[in-house]
């Protein structure tokens, strides 16, 4: 008796979910009518009760995303957990999007473990989360032009980064040719040159706050996407969740770590002398005080906001820089031949006792086609963070309403087989046209696109050159002994990341 008065309320339950799910759904397509008569939204799976198709995602939502797209179309939308998202894949729609339409594709969604690490800021702050509007615009106004004001991005910044290559080759010339992981004097090197903009200063690669800060960052790497699950679902806030509350952790790292630092400089800045960004964005605070000015723009100018910019400057100056240099070593050593390709060019142009300079890079198209073969192939932002649309609109004869969440695959983008032939060969020539020049691909995406691409682009672009054909000019790279043939496999995190491997670096 106990047996069936169990199950009977097992399905009473279970109708129950699914009737409300039914009429939740009809209600929800009635109103979209009503609103919006004559208006078409764009297809795509129906999923299950409560939860969509958020289980069908599997490991690599990209590539489910671009299972989907062969049944749905490039646009479509996708409902998880409730909430009706739209996926954009292939050129075509995410250039319509993110170029054409870039305004209204600008936004960024209200996400639950966004608002979480943002200290429950309505909108979130920092550069990457905040929302589109005249709080965001002013933030990346005044970042960018601090960070000019340092020579971000320009030839001059160039004595800065050489200054890091040279400690990183030093580590690497001190391997004397054994095996040994890259990783993290790649990873501790690009993170210097963030950290001299924010900071002001380098850290030794044996600091141990230092250490800490980096291993906390690559961390939530590999574990955000997990944590983010509170997005969809967010009662996980209220369990002990194991990947949310080491997120937490984290960013309990990440505050100590940065406050002090903002507290330092609190202590010794001086008027009218800008060291760093630190510097430069308390003396706007301490302006727009001054002068009373009240406007909401103003107004977010604190040290929490500075915070959040300053972290996001490092987690994107450490994490895909040093990720995407990984993957460069990785297909060196796959592909010799085009390694030795490389470094021929180099020698034909980089005097040997010299490092090769920004300047250079026009002398130098293969090394530099490589290296965007290498990002093309890589492809560490599969997904990336989600858009928002600002307003209703229409995409390739689809109504999309006033605030739907965008997910853009910028991996379907690398591999579109409209734009790219062969995409899944690794060809550097794609980038070089007849006359041996390069070829800026308009579907090469890697910073993304239109208003919120990475705001750090100029900088990474002569970062990677520098660090890549450095490496490359001083170092013949191959496989170990114990591993000749390491997978090239992707593993989905918050950047496509390789598989652990060693690398032999000779001296040339």
């Amino acid at each position: 008796m106990l047996f069936i008065g169990v199950q009977t309320l097992l399905i009473f339950f279970l109708t129950f979910i699914l009737t409300i799910s039914v009429v939740q759904w009809w209600r929800g397509r009635t109103s979209f009518k009503q609103k919006y008569p004559g208006c078409k939204l764009p297809p795509g799976p129906r999923g299950f009760p409560l939860v969509g198709s958020i289980f069908s995602l599997g490991r690599n939502p990209h590539l489910t995303f671009m299972e989907m797209a062969k049944k749905y179309g490039n646009v479509f939308t996708v409902n998880l957990a409730g909430q009706n998202v739209l996926v954009l894949n292939g050129f075509e729609a995410v250039r319509e999007a993110l170029v054409k339409q870039s305004t209204v594709f600008a936004g960024r969604p209200h996400l639950a473990l966004t608002q979480e690490l943002t200290e429950g800021q309505v909108p979130p702050s920092g550069i990457v989360s905040a929302d589109y509007g005249s709080i965001w615009r002013e933030q990346r106004r005044f970042t960018l032009q601090t960070l000019r004001n340092f020579g971000f991005g320009k030839q001059s910044f160039e004595t800065n980064i050489q200054e890091e290559i040279r400690c990183m080759l030093d580590e690497f010339r001190a391997t004397s040719g054994k095996p040994f992981n890259a990783n993290h004097v790649m990873e501790t090197s690009v993170s210097n040159v963030v950290c001299s903009i924010n900071f002001g200063q380098r850290f030794q690669y044996d600091d141990p706050s230092f250490e800490k800060l980096v291993q906390s960052i690559y961390r939530f790497s590999e574990i955000g996407t997990n944590a983010s699950a509170v997005n969809y679902f967010p009662i996980l806030r209220r369990l002990p969740f194991p990947d949310l509350k080491e997120v937490y952790e984290i960013e309990k790292t990440m505050k100590s770590f940065m406050y002090g630092m903002i507290e330092s400089h609190k202590k010794t800045k001086k008027p009218g002398i800008n060291r760093d960004l630190i510097d430069g964005y308390l003396h706007e605070i301490d302006r727009r005080k001054g002068e009373g000015l009240e406007d909401e723009a103003s107004k977010s100018f604190n040290e929490v906001y500075l915070y959040h910019t300053l972290s996001d400057l490092l987690f994107a100056g450490t994490e895909t820089m040093s990720s995407t240099l990984r993957w460069a070593v990785l297909y060196m050593i796959k592909y010799p031949h085009i390694q030795a390709k490389v470094q021929e060019e180099l020698d034909s142009v980089v005097e040997r006792d010299q490092l090769p300079s920004w300047r250079q890079r026009s002398q130098l198209p293969y090394t530099e086609a490589t290296l965007m073969e290498v990002q093309r192939v890589a492809n560490i932002t599969a997904i990336g963070f989600p858009h928002k649309t600002t307003e209703d609109t229409q995409l390739f004869n689809y109504f999309i309403p006033k605030d739907t969440s965008v997910f853009i695959n910028l991996y379907s983008v690398h591999v579109d087989s409209s734009e790219w032939e062969n995409p899944d060969e690794f060809n550097p020539n794609r980038f070089l046209t007849k006359e041996g020049k390069v070829y800026n691909h308009p579907a090469l995406m890697p910073f993304s696109a239109g208003k919120r691409s990475c705001p750090g682009e100029n900088l990474a672009k002569m970062q990677l050159f520098l660090f890549f054909s450095s490496i490359l000019q001083k170092f013949r790279l191959t496989t170990t002994p114990s591993n000749p043939d390491p997978s090239l496999e992707k593993h989905y995190a918050i950047s496509l990341c390789p598989s652990p491997f060693e690398v032999c670096a000779y001296e040339r």
